[in-house]
């Protein structure tokens, strides 16, 4: 019987459940809009940028935590006498509704056993007529005013515009560091000026006018390290794009080529060996003094055929003005015409000389974009060191070290003992002894080019990760002194192994 009884009043019972939901989250969206509003607050008084989204959380989290709450709370709770006190209330039943509910739900005596089943049949009469809708209406709560008008004023609050900062009088000041890298810069831009003023190359000067543009505008008051680094990367990239338009490793082939051919003639060995081995300003001076030209006839057929094969092999990059000056001392060479063999020689002198000076500035940029590359590193650089102190501190401090030691080895280790030294002489004279020397012009000129270009292929990998990789800056100078330490110059051997 306690079962069909609560059937009948359940739906008037989930209406009640529902309007209790109701209003406990429109209290929670009221909850909500008084912390949201309070975040508002705080947000235009103190310019929070966060304060808009939090105030947003607030009135999301208010009504749906009040709601998780009363179904929590009141779902497994259901209040059946709540549900017959409305049905009796609204119907005028005196609490039959109530009382049936009451004799379902506990055990009866015999003796009114009868009054009892009496109660609960007129009950259940009456409930079979019950309308729930009008039992339990829906009503708003009464704190559903309050809480709109509060959530109207914490939306309101948070989309106000946040004040602006008020713009600073004047513009900020220079960066100490990147001032005086920039000021380094133009030191060295200086030097290659000065270096340059011997040349009357349009591209050059261009790029040294870019150059000075470049490092005055690091000087410029709100440059930052970012700004900084890129206008070392435009200055490093004009650089290169220079190099990338001489051809100079096709024309030191061209020249060496011609410079083999040559050395084969008694007449042109010297200027010829010179050109060979790279040595320019030698060979330049050997080609503008040559004199009488004379040659045995075997010699110069094959010095002819050596010159014309060398010039006729120059490939994509190649001096063609080179080219044609060979050939014209092959064709003096060939007629016996000693006018005509000297004038391409004088020529070829003067494209040798021109080269010369073209791989002279090539080392000056080269240098330039290393430089370039450790401006780099001290723009960015974290270290406040202001100075070197003389000697180390043996003493420990809780603060952060403004100061560098130059003195970092320390003092030199005082060894308590005494050395004997002692000088050994022996007996001169002959004795058994086997040599072999082995030494020719194209062993020299063959162990120079593949130093040459072993030297460069990890002169490119070794920048290749200077510039990608976080390497110290000293150890990057090391880097590059080591390189520079090791670079082939014109005309020079490779240097021993070392083991």
């Amino acid at each position: 019987m306690t079962e069909e009884l609560r059937s009948k009043l359940q739906p008037v019972q989930r209406r009640q459940l529902l309007q209790v939901m109701t209003t406990w989250m429109i209290s929670g969206l009221l909850c909500g809009a008084a912390v949201a509003i309070g975040c508002a607050i705080a947000r235009l008084s103190l310019n929070w940028l966060d304060g808009g989204w939090m105030a947003g959380l607030a009135l999301l989290m208010g009504p749906l935590l009040a709601g998780l709450f009363a179904t929590v709370w009141y779902l497994p709770r259901p209040n059946w006498i709540a549900a017959a006190q409305a049905v009796d209330r609204h119907y005028g039943l005196k609490d039959r509704t109530e009382s049936a509910l009451d004799f379902a739900g506990r055990k009866i005596p015999a003796d009114k056993q009868g009054f009892a089943e009496l109660q609960l049949a007129d009950a259940m009469q009456h409930l079979n007529h019950v309308d729930a809708d009008v039992v339990a209406p829906l009503k708003p709560p009464r704190l559903l005013p309050g809480a709109l008008v509060a959530t109207a004023a914490a939306v309101i609050f948070s989309l106000l515009p946040l004040r602006q900062e008020e713009a600073s009088a004047g513009a900020a000041a220079p960066d100490e560091q990147i001032v005086a890298e920039a000021q380094a810069m133009e030191e060295s831009i200086k030097e290659l000026e000065d270096e340059f003023k011997k040349d009357s190359d349009p591209e050059l000067e261009q790029l040294l006018k870019e150059l000075k543009q470049k490092a005055e505008e690091l000087k410029e008051p709100g440059v930052d390290v970012k700004e900084a680094l890129a206008k070392i990367s435009e200055m490093q990239a004009a650089i290169q794009s220079a190099q990338s338009q001489s051809s100079l490793e096709q024309v030191d082939q061209q020249l060496q080529e011609i410079g083999e051919a040559m050395a084969s003639a008694k007449a042109l060995e010297g200027a010829g060996q010179a050109l060979a081995e790279g040595k320019y300003d030698k060979a330049m001076k050997e080609l503008t003094e040559l004199s009488d030209l004379e040659f045995d006839r075997n010699e110069a057929r094959t010095t002819v055929e050596k010159l014309k094969k060398a010039a006729n092999r120059s490939g994509n990059g190649a001096d063609g003005a080179i080219s044609d000056a060979a050939k014209d001392l092959a064709e003096g060479i060939e007629d016996d015409d000693d006018d005509k063999a000297m004038s391409g020689a004088r020529r070829l002198g003067d494209k040798v000389g021109k080269q010369a000076r073209k791989k002279k500035i090539n080392d000056l940029l080269n240098a330039e974009l290393a430089e370039l590359s450790d401006r780099k590193c001290n723009c960015q650089k974290n270290s406040t060191a202001k100075f070197k102190k003389k000697q180390k501190s043996n003493n420990s401090s809780e603060n952060w070290g403004m100061s560098e030691s130059g003195n970092i080895d320390g003092d030199a280790t005082s060894l308590n003992s005494s050395a004997n030294r002692e000088q050994v002489t022996g007996i001169g004279g002959d004795g058994d002894s086997d040599f072999e020397t082995s030494s020719s012009s194209e062993g020299r000129q063959e162990a120079q080019r593949g130093y040459k270009e072993v030297y460069q292929k990890y002169k490119k990998m070794s920048e290749a990760v200077l510039e990608n990789e976080q390497i110290p800056l000293g150890h990057r100078q090391t880097i590059r002194r080591y390189f520079e330490s090791i670079r082939p110059q014109q005309g020079e051997e490779a240097p021993a192994k070392t083991e």
